[in-house]
This record gives C-alpha cells, sequence and structure tokens, in this order.
C-alpha cells in the first residue's frame, strides 16, 4: 500500500521542480513566474521499497480578492487532506520574517504558521 505524500508551499518556491526531480521527468509546468500551477498532479514515486503517491500543489498565500486564488488554495487543502506526510518547501532565498518557525511538537507547522493570516480548516 502506497502512502501519499504532498509538496506544499507558497508561490514560485520550487514545488514543482521537486515534483519533477523526483519523478525523472518533466510532466509539471515550471516558470518564473508565480501562479502556474492551478490544481494538483498526481504520479507514483518509487524510493527502494517504498511506493508513494506524489501531489503537486498549487502555492498557498493569502488570499487575494480573485477566485482563482481561492480555487487554487482550496485544492491545495484538498491534497493536504488525503496525504500522509507533507513536504513543506520554503525559498530560503528570501527573509520570511520568521513566518516559518517549527513548532515544538514535533508535527511541523501548523496551518497557522503555514498560511499566514489564513486557517487552512476555514469553509
Amino acid at each position: 500500500m502506497s502512502e501519499t505524500l504532498a509538496i506544499i508551499g507558497r508561490p514560485n518556491v520550487g514545488k514543482s521542480t521537486l515534483f519533477n526531480r523526483l519523478i525523472g521527468r518533466r510532466l509539471a509546468l515550471v516558470a518564473n513566474e508565480p501562479g502556474i500551477t492551478r490544481d494538483y498532479r498526481v504520479e507514483k514515486l518509487n524510493i527502494k521499497n517504498h511506493s508513494y503517491e506524489l501531489i503537486d500543489t498549487a502555492g498557498i498565500e493569502e488570499l487575494s480578492k480573485d477566485n482563482i486564488s481561492k480555487i487554487t488554495k482550496d485544492s491545495s487543502i484538498s491534497a493536504i487532506k488525503k496525504s500522509d506526510i507533507i513536504l513543506f518547501v520554503i525559498d530560503s532565498r528570501n527573509n520570511n520574517d520568521g513566518k516559518y518557525r517549527s513548532t515544538n511538537n514535533n508535527k511541523g507547522l501548523n496551518e497557522k504558521q503555514a498560511c499566514p493570516g489564513e486557517g487552512l480548516n476555514e469553509e
């Protein structure tokens, strides 16, 4: 039985590039402008004796006024909910002002830290 692994992060941090590298093919579109990925993509990933369903997601950011931001965020939240493992990708070249601090509960980032200003469970 395979586990589901989602690649999550803000727009343009390299999620699709990482996805392509892990699966060994250029399936996900990659560009220097944010917002290229609109829906998530799933591919099989095998590492040694482990099998995964790898999900490339759209960037999660604070909602703007447009519907596209809400649709892409909802798509990414759906991928998070069905995942067993989350790879949270950040761009270390940007100063994130401490927005991405790990918690002391060994569960990584909580949803308020992952999406400053927005909770993932909000409908």
